[in-house]
């Protein structure tokens, strides 16, 4: 994993864990535990899925730096879909029934837009080359 890779996802993920904290925070303090334990469902769930598609990304790129935004748009669109399934059958399933529904979609999409945040910063302070000049050729 190169050095901007690490910035990058760690640019995105302490950010998120951090939100995902002060949102169970806010959860178990406006509704108590059923509130809190549907803000934690929503940190994990968001995280682990931006987590292993930002590490999916990374290790697609590592081996072919062309398909660097294949990867980025097909994850991109992999994550939505799962992100949207789970949200559906979780909806509909009776683990969902006793907690707080608002908890779980607040924090859920507070860690998203966080996640893109600090992507979108950690990218833009990252220092990578947009172009790789070809070793074979001389100065002239």
């Amino acid at each position: 994993m190169q050095e901007h890779d690490v910035a990058i996802f760690r640019g995105a993920a302490l950010p998120s864990v951090v939100c995902g904290v002060l949102a169970i925070g806010v959860a178990a303090l406006l509704g108590g535990a059923p509130s809190a334990l549907s803000a934690l469902m929503g940190a994990v769930v968001v995280l682990s899925c931006f987590g292993l598609g930002q590490w999916a990304v990374i290790a697609v790129s590592r081996r072919n730096k062309d398909l660097f935004m294949a990867a980025n748009l097909l994850g991109f669109v992999i994550k939505m879909a799962v992100l949207g399934i789970l949200l559906v059958t979780l909806g509909r399933s009776p683990l969902m029934a006793d907690l707080d529904n608002e908890a779980f979609v607040y924090t859920a999409l507070a860690c998203v837009l966080v996640w893109l945040g600090g992507q979108i910063r950690a990218i833009s302070k990252a220092k990578i080359p947009h172009v790789d000049p070809d070793e074979t050729s001389g100065n002239t």
